[in-house]
Order: C-alpha cells, then sequence, then structure tokens
C-alpha cells in the first residue's frame, strides 16, 4: 500500500463514452501542476476481455464479439511497431497496462506536480474496484443524458463501421456485440458513484453534467475547481488546440491514444482550444432508433439521480 501521507491530490473524472469528458480533460490538463492519465483502467479492461476464453469463444470464428476484439487487437499491434503522432512523450506501451499496474502507477508520486487527473470509463473500473489506488482521492463525475451520449456513440459507430446500409436499419450494438455484452450489463457509472460514497472513498463526489460545461463554462469549471480546493485561473478557459502538450505530457496507452485519434474517436476533443455552446437539441423519444431505446431506460433513472446532484450553473 503506498504512503497515505502523499501530498499530491489525485483526482477521477469518471464518464459514459461521448459525454465530452476527454475535451475536459484536455481542458484541466492546462491546470498548474497537472498530471494527466488518459483510461488506464479501460486498457486494462480490454486487455482482459482479449483474453477472456468465454468472450473470445476461442476455436468459433464466427463470434461477433471475437471479430471485433481481435480486429481491435490487430490494429493495437501494427501501431506498436510505427511511430505515431504521440510517440517521444509520457505514453507508455499497452503491453504494460493490467489492472495491477494501473493501480501501482496511479500510487506513485509525480515529481514536481501538485494534481493527477485519471479520466475514464467508469464501467471499466466497476468489476475490479480493488485496482483503485489505495491513496486519498477524489471522485467526480462528467453525466450527459442518454439520448444524447448514447446518439452521438450511435452516429460515430455508424461512420467507423463504414456501414453501406438503410442508416435506420443501423444497430450500433451489432456493429460492436462486446458493447451490449460488456459495457451495458449495468450502469456503471451510477454503481460507481453509489460506491465512492457507501465505502467512504468520497463521502461528496463531485458531478457535472456536459451541456452545463458546454454551455456554461465560466459558471460551471470555476465551481468544479472550487470543490477541488483547486484556485481558478481565467486562462483555463482557453488552452492550446494543438496535441502537442497531450503527446508531451499526457500518460496512458500509445497504442489506444494513436488508434483512437486516427479513427476519430478523440480527434475533435484533442484538437479543441475551449469549449462552445451545445449545438444540438435533445432529441425527442419518438426520433431515437430501436438500438438506442433497448437500452435507455437502462442508464436514465441512474442520470435522473445524479443529475439533481450537479454543480449548478446558477
Amino acid at each position: 500500500m503506498a504512503d497515505s501521507s502523499q501530498k499530491q491530490q489525485r483526482i477521477f473524472l469518471w464518464c459514459w463514452p461521448r459525454s465530452i469528458s476527454t475535451a475536459v480533460e484536455k481542458c484541466l490538463s492546462f491546470v498548474d501542476g497537472m498530471q494527466t492519465w488518459h483510461e488506464p483502467y479501460t486498457v486494462a479492461f480490454n486487455a482482459e476481455l482479449l483474453t477472456n476464453k468465454a468472450i473470445m469463444q476461442e476455436g468459433n470464428s464466427d463470434s461477433p464479439i471475437a471479430k471485433v476484439l481481435q480486429e481491435y487487437n490487430d490494429m493495437m499491434k501494427t501501431l506498436a511497431n510505427q511511430p505515431t503522432e504521440f510517440s517521444g512523450g509520457k505514453f507508455m506501451p499497452v503491453a504494460n497496462f493490467t489492472y495491477p499496474f494501473v493501480k501501482e502507477e496511479l500510487e506513485k508520486e509525480e515529481p514536481g506536480k501538485k494534481y493527477i487527473l485519471i479520466k475514464d470509463m467508469a464501467t471499466a473500473v466497476l468489476d475490479r474496484l480493488d485496482a483503485l489506488p489505495d491513496v486519498p482521492t477524489r471522485h467526480t463525475f462528467i453525466i450527459r443524458h442518454p439520448y444524447r451520449f448514447l446518439l452521438s456513440q450511435r452516429k460515430m459507430f455508424f461512420r467507423i463501421s463504414n456501414y453501406q446500409g438503410d442508416p435506420n436499419e443501423f444497430d450500433m450494438f451489432k456493429a460492436l456485440p462486446v458493447m451490449s455484452d460488456t459495457i451495458f450489463q449495468r450502469d456503471g457509472m451510477h454503481l460507481v458513484w453509489k460506491h465512492v460514497q457507501e465505502s467512504g472513498k468520497d463521502p461528496n463526489p463531485i458531478i457535472i453534467d456536459a451541456e452545463d460545461v458546454m454551455n456554461y463554462p465560466e459558471t460551471i469549471l470555476p465551481k468544479y475547481l472550487a470543490e477541488l480546493g483547486i484556485p481558478f485561473d481565467k486562462k483555463y478557459l482557453t488552452w492550446d488546440e494543438s496535441i502537442d502538450s497531450i503527446r508531451k505530457t499526457w500518460k496512458g496507452a500509445l497504442e489506444q491514444v494513436a488508434l483512437g485519434y486516427r479513427m476519430g474517436v478523440f480527434d475533435k476533443a484533442f484538437n479543441s482550444s475551449c469549449f462552445n455552446p451545445s449545438a444540438h437539441v435533445m432529441p425527442k423519444r419518438e426520433e431515437l432508433t430501436p438500438d438506442i431505446l433497448r437500452i435507455v431506460d437502462f442508464v436514465l433513472p441512474g442520470y435522473e439521480e445524479m443529475y439533481e446532484k450537479r454543480i449548478k450553473p446558477e
């Protein structure tokens, strides 16, 4: 167990995919004295899926989940043998990332830093809560209405899957079946939020809403940092749009970051320089496609409970 007297503050930013969490991560990476970790538990989570015989269904070449995961793994291996946009910095080989490795790394002191920010998917740690660092931490959550983040996720999967059929008939969970079989079995965000309170890891976790951040950054960001005891500076509302700072200063798995950037998962956030007002009207329920409707009510109650506890712009 690491020395609990350590002075550096560790701050988790837990999220669902497509909740502008990476843009918030980039913004916070410019806070004076901040060391940023990008999704280390997600990388460990994916690595365990690739070694899970039940999921990979070894010997069954028709397994859609196995095919998707194997394609992902093959792309990562290709990137491991070539320079990328993020080579030459603090990123590490994806092969390093096991849950014990992540726990050990996050317990280490960061020379010259005051804060350590870890942005990650709540579902990636839900079954490995023992891998959370044994040092004092703050747990913060960025939520987004399920209509919005699921619709955004569907649009992304539609694009990267190169689907050629009727857009209305596209099913994102058939395109990436591991999502429904592993990610959306439970409401990971809500469960991790409850866990950190009930376990005493953080009796008062902080919640911010993605739409609030986009529409009222000059109000939400100072309040968020104040809750963490971090001095606010107006300069944090804008930042360098290049990826140089990410390459030079962030930590995480090199291949995962490079692949996500090239596939268009991280590119918009990585190249951001400020928060822009939300440009999309909240979709109506009748506008949602069948794949979204199958799961949206599963995560909506947790979102609504957490929304009431969020930092409010007024």
